[in-house]
């Protein structure tokens, strides 16, 4: 199989770093790998945006973050995300994307809450998803005295954390009144399927899993057999893998992002297929030669591009609300 091409910026930047980075191996070499690169990404000195206030806190016993602008004006409301990170199921943490949340917030502007959620391989699926829901129900609960206005409530993550986001809006969208709790979605390269089952009527549109199945960086197909087998991921979980959800006229308006040389790269068009079949208002975004969540690597003008991108996406996710 012929390498996938990749973006010219991203191939100067593996001349630097002198190799290619790519999560392989078994899931506790994973976690060492995906640690090694967050310790080498931490110390490229880029700096946190001091303008957007933190606030560590337990939250039904889940470590969380809360990001509020610092610009905020009191009594003034503002929407709510909750944040779930990436990082496979077993990977990731409050760190790993804090400068993404704080981005977020404070361009947005908006109340952020991200989830340390319990990880991969000692916890199984559904835990992951049982933490963020435990977040989201809190955060919704007292938005009030976080800053957050109850009618204007989204999710957003990314990789295995966008799985969690949609999986959010796919346990509302089952209520009758699931439309009161969530309000939007943003999703940067998501996890929606399993190749082992991907609905006939989009078998022709999910190719990505084979074109991009080796040569690539970050992640490839490999790596997502272990991080699916490690937390026992099942191919036919619609909890999960939403694209399969019979539920997706009712989720809210969704921003979806995807890379063009990642394995994940259908899943997010699928997804987006699969929403606007059933009426939901779509935005989309693809970044054509690059990997999967290059963004990591800030000094990158792509990555800069992709911010701008991101909270573009959130704001029209807000805007849907009103």
């Amino acid at each position: 199989m012929s390498s996938p091409k990749l973006n010219a910026e991203w191939l100067e930047l593996e001349k630097r770093l002198g190799s290619r980075p790519v999560l392989k191996g078994n899931p506790q070499e994973m976690i060492r790998q995906f640690d090694g690169l967050m310790a080498l990404l931490a110390s490229s000195g880029q700096k946190a945006n001091a303008s957007v206030v933190t606030k560590d806190i337990l939250i039904e016993g889940i470590k969380c973050r809360i990001y509020t602008p610092g610009a905020i004006k009191s009594g003034c409301p503002l929407p709510l995300g909750v944040y779930t990170h990436g990082g496979g199921f077993i990977c990731g943490d409050l760190e790993s994307e804090d400068a993404l949340c704080r981005a977020i917030s404070e361009a947005a502007p908006c109340v952020v809450v991200s989830v340390d959620y319990r990880l991969g391989p000692r916890y199984k699926l559904p835990v992951m998803l049982q933490d963020a829901l435990a977040v989201y129900r809190w955060a919704w609960d007292n938005a009030s005295q976080l800053g957050g206005d109850q009618s204007k409530f989204f999710t957003v993550g990314g990789s295995a954390g966008g799985a969690l986001a949609l999986s959010i809006a796919n346990h509302y969208a089952q209520h009758p009144d699931g439309r009161r709790y969530i309000h939007g979605v943003a999703v940067m390269a998501p996890v929606t399927l399993h190749w082992d089952n991907c609905p006939e009527e989009y078998r022709e549109d999910y190719r990505s899993y084979e074109e991009n199945a080796e040569h690539v960086p970050i992640i490839d197909r490999a790596s997502m057999q272990t991080f699916f087998e490690a937390v026992n991921a099942s191919p036919s979980d619609s909890s999960i893998f939403t694209a399969l959800s019979a539920h997706h006229r009712d989720f809210p308006p969704t921003f979806i992002c995807t890379c063009g040389t990642d394995p994940l790269r259908d899943d997010g068009r699928v997804m987006r297929k699969a929403l606007a079949k059933a009426g939901v208002r779509t935005k989309f975004v693809e970044y054509p030669d690059l990997p999967h969540y290059f963004w990591m690597f800030q000094e990158l003008n792509i990555s800069k591009e992709f911010v701008i991108d991101l909270v573009g996406g959130v704001k029209w996710v807000i805007s849907e609300m009103e």
